[in-house]
């Protein structure tokens, strides 16, 4: 189809995410079908579908997490099929990933946490370990005495920005974020997609995040890409998918919610 319509640019940035012919099987359960899809240098990209859709799964297989059934993942200029531990873990160390839940370690304190990706992969002193940690936890919002608590101790969105200092701790080139902003209320969400932004113009990380927000949607996102029926269904900005008659498409972003979010912006 013609991709313009969704508002696709025709000098596009360089690619430093590309899925191609991308089959993903889960005994008999097809979650993804030759699906195709790049993400450009720069570019906040953000991945929508209804449940079920592979959204997830499409993005643990970008940041090295689930290997496909069968297709290509090419990631910041490697082919990830076949790569090597070491080459693996070289990939790896210029990702960040917040996972939906946190997913922080319950027994180390927040400094612990964001310190941790600097001690397995650098061989820095512990001490300019901790300042790296503590700029991190500056960067996301939190305080010196914040870093002194533990997980258990945190709110929602505390945990959220302890998890993303944690992603942000190697100055990673990619950020993946899922659901960064569920189980936060309104007000803590719309602070959270802010920091995503400041994040972005510090630090100018490609950044891809799987959402159910539209609201952050309209926010954030550069480009979104919708998921459904095991492909791609449509992609491009949030305004040119808020115009377009596809039905899929109409369904997703032009009911209630949408129209609701899109009056907020």
């Amino acid at each position: 189809w013609d991709m313009s319509m969704y508002g696709a640019s025709s000098d596009p940035a360089p690619t430093v995410v590309e899925v191609s012919d991308l089959t993903m099987r889960f005994g008999r359960k097809v979650v993804h079908e030759h699906l195709d899809l790049s993400v450009r240098q720069g570019e906040i990209l953000a991945i929508v579908g209804g449940s079920g859709s592979g959204k997830t799964t499409l993005l643990r297989e970008m940041a090295l997490l689930q290997p496909p059934t069968s297709g290509r993942v090419r990631i910041l200029g490697n082919e990830i099929c076949g790569l090597g531990e070491q080459q693996t873990l070289r990939v790896r160390r210029r990702i960040g990933v917040l996972f939906q839940n946190g997913a922080l370690f319950g027994g180390l304190n927040v400094l612990q946490n964001v310190s941790a990706p600097l001690r397995e992969h650098t061989r820095l002193s512990d001490t300019l370990i901790d300042e790296i940690a503590r700029v991190k936890l500056s960067l996301v919002g939190l305080t010196a005495a914040d870093g002194l608590l533990y997980p258990n101790q945190l709110s929602g969105g505390m945990r959220k920005r302890a998890a993303l200092a944690r992603a942000i701790a190697l100055d990673p080139e990619l950020l993946f974020l899922d659901e960064p902003t569920s189980g936060l209320d309104p007000l803590s969400a719309d602070a959270f997609d802010e920091l995503v932004l400041d994040l972005k113009a510090a630090l100018d990380p490609t950044v891809v995040l799987v959402s159910h927000d539209i609201d952050t949607l309209w926010r954030v996102a550069d480009r979104v890409v919708l998921l459904g029926e095991g492909r791609l269904l449509a992609e491009g900005s949030m305004q040119a998918l808020a115009r377009s008659t596809d039905p899929a498409v109409v369904r997703f972003f032009q009911g209630p919610r949408g129209r609701a979010a899109q009056a907020s912006v």
